[in-house]
């Protein structure tokens, strides 16, 4: 349910575990369609595209760096892989390609209308179509109809503004802590038609978002990064590790399921929740005994989600977030966050790399700021 990255890579991977399995994908839009996103996919995303399945065959530009803007200072950060900048029309029409190609049946123009759960499956409504299934993977985003029709909460949102940006040929990510919302503001270029992004991200009520993007553009000062056209607003759904994973047969990917908080970053994890509920389900239907129950095909999930690198870095910004976000300017965490090291062990997880060496390197950090708040480290210098 849903054909963004988290139904793709789960169809995909379902028919490469399986390729007997049926697999039908069902979607209210037609592709190509236009997708609000900053269309960044960190070296963690591109990584989590290859074991699904899935390759980058769109046009993109590579961002090599990330510039990070904290507590009145400015550090430029390598990352180990770098980053591609995507344009989600083209991006997502050619993940539905690559579906098809795998063999999965995509369903265009079938909004979800209704779910009815049942001991060995269920039924779902989508457009005019019924589709009975054994097991589902629900991946219709953050506005997605999934939740609320299996009666699941909502879960914690987080708003976005976001306008399209010309190229200034710029290849690096700029994050910017400074921009006086409990997130950051970005800057993000690419290629083609939709040369790139600027947006702000907040994890907390910050009045009038659109306003502040204004504002924070205007401070930016460059006509060659003009901003175009009115900016677009859309939420994002906070992963909450203690929420639901599943209901009944069907399991929950990408925004439906939730994104980072610390860095609102919902791609890598769309591309990894999505890949693991394929395999998972393509393992259970492949087993020739009774049904799992849905308690022990959910309690299998959240495990095997936990058990990952990239459940290990969705751990870590969950745990940072509230940290960095909710800190007053001036406060330890802020400035901890303006430490070269610190840096260089995100752009490191954020990259796909080992999560347990910067996981090492932060814990280390961080006792040292808490026992005796030194400056900051490194090559960080004033804006």
């Amino acid at each position: 349910m849903g054909a963004g990255p988290a139904g793709c890579a789960a169809a995909v991977a379902a028919r490469r575990r399986a390729p007997d399995l049926r697999v039908v994908v069902v979607d209210a839009a037609r592709f190509p369609r236009d997708k609000l996103c900053a269309g960044a996919i960190p070296g963690g995303g591109l990584a989590e595209m290859e074991r699904a399945g899935l390759a980058l065959r769109v046009a993109h530009a590579t961002a090599q760096h990330a510039v990070v803007r904290v507590e009145g200072r400015s550090g430029r950060v390598r990352l180990p892989r770098p980053a591609a900048i995507v344009d989600r029309r083209t991006w997502d029409a050619d993940l539905v390609a690559q579906a098809r190609a795998a063999g999965a049946e995509v369903i265009e123009d079938a909004p979800l209308r209704a779910l009815r759960l049942r001991e060995t499956g269920g039924v779902a409504d989508a457009g005019d179509l019924r589709v009975a299934f054994r097991l589902a993977v629900a991946a219709d985003g953050a506005a997605g109809a999934s939740r609320r029709l299996l009666g699941l909460p909502p879960g914690r949102r987080a708003p976005l503004r976001e306008v399209a940006a010309r190229n200034a040929g710029r290849r690096e990510l700029l994050f910017d802590l400074d921009a006086g919302v409990a997130g950051y503001a970005w800057l993000f270029e690419g290629e083609g038609a939709r040369a790139g992004s600027a947006g702000i991200y907040s994890t907390a009520a910050a009045g009038d978002l659109s306003g502040r993007l204004t504002r924070w553009l205007s401070r930016e000062g460059s006509g060659e990064r003009e901003a175009l056209g009115a900016a677009g607003a859309w939420s994002i759904r906070l992963f909450d590790p203690a929420g639901p994973v599943h209901r009944g047969l069907v399991l929950l990917a990408g925004d439906a399921l939730g994104a980072d908080p610390l860095a609102g970053e919902g791609i890598r994890y769309a591309l990894w929740s999505g890949r693991t509920a394929g395999e998972l389900g393509a393992w259970v239907l492949g087993r020739r005994a009774l049904p799992l129950p849905p308690a022990l095909l959910g309690n299998i999930y959240r495990m095997r989600l936990a058990a990952s690198r990239s459940g290990t870095a969705l751990a870590l910004g969950v745990l940072l977030a509230p940290r960095l976000h909710g800190a007053p300017r001036g406060a330890w965490p802020r400035r901890l966050a303006a430490d070269q090291g610190v840096a260089e062990a995100l752009a490191a997880v954020v990259s796909g790399a080992s999560p347990a060496l910067s996981i090492a390197r932060l814990a280390a950090r961080y006792r040292s700021f808490r026992r005796g708040r030194p400056d900051v480290a490194g090559p960080f210098q004033r804006a």
